[in-house]
């Protein structure tokens, strides 16, 4: 009932929502962010296919932590280089903001069960567009809210969760490389 009111209350009055939600610092909150996020991956990569009900569950299971994860690095990474540009910020406060985000991908849902309502029609290109507008939108949330909180610049804010992405990517592309190279090792 907290987060439909948290839903309402920033709806009616964005800025005094936001500054209260990075207030409570509501793990709980993030928590929920993160896995309806991480709900929504899954549910739009495999609404049509024919995985069992044990495989969902565990690729939600690794999603979330995956989004958690990630939560955790570009909450970190946003909060150090705000801070370098003298931005007194709050890497905790930085993840509750990213977990909040995270209730966007849910459109995700709602794009999949599009795309599974009309089999018949070819809709191949469809998801990359609805992924780019899905985290065109998060990120267009994540930037409002890190101007409204901290009362900097559109442009300083963009550039804070663009730059905190550098790493996170540079981190799973090392990721990739060693996960690869491992396999071969093993073959």
């Amino acid at each position: 009932m907290h987060l439909l009111k948290s839903y309402f209350n920033y709806v009616n009055r964005p800025e005094e929502a936001l500054q209260q939600l990075l207030e409570e610092r509501s793990l709980t909150q993030a928590y929920v962010g993160y896995f309806a996020a991480a709900l929504s991956w899954v549910l739009f990569f495999n609404v049509s296919g024919g995985t069992s009900v044990l495989a969902l569950f565990f690729k939600i299971a690794v999603i979330f932590a995956a989004e958690l994860t990630a939560g955790c690095f570009v909450a970190s990474f946003c909060g150090l280089f705000l801070d370098f540009m003298r931005v007194k910020t709050s890497p905790v406060k930085l993840f509750v903001l990213v977990g909040s985000a995270g209730f966007i991908k849910g459109l995700l849902i709602a794009f999949a069960l599009i795309a599974a309502a009309i089999p018949s029609a070819q809709l191949g290109w469809f998801a990359p567009l609805a992924l780019l507008l899905v985290l065109g939108l998060q990120l267009g949330y994540l930037t409002r809210g890190v101007k409204r909180a901290y009362d900097v610049s559109y442009g300083k804010a963009l550039g804070a969760w663009l730059l905190a992405g550098v790493p996170a990517c540079v981190a799973l592309v090392l990721l990739s490389v060693f996960l690869v190279w491992g396999i071969t090792l093993l073959f």
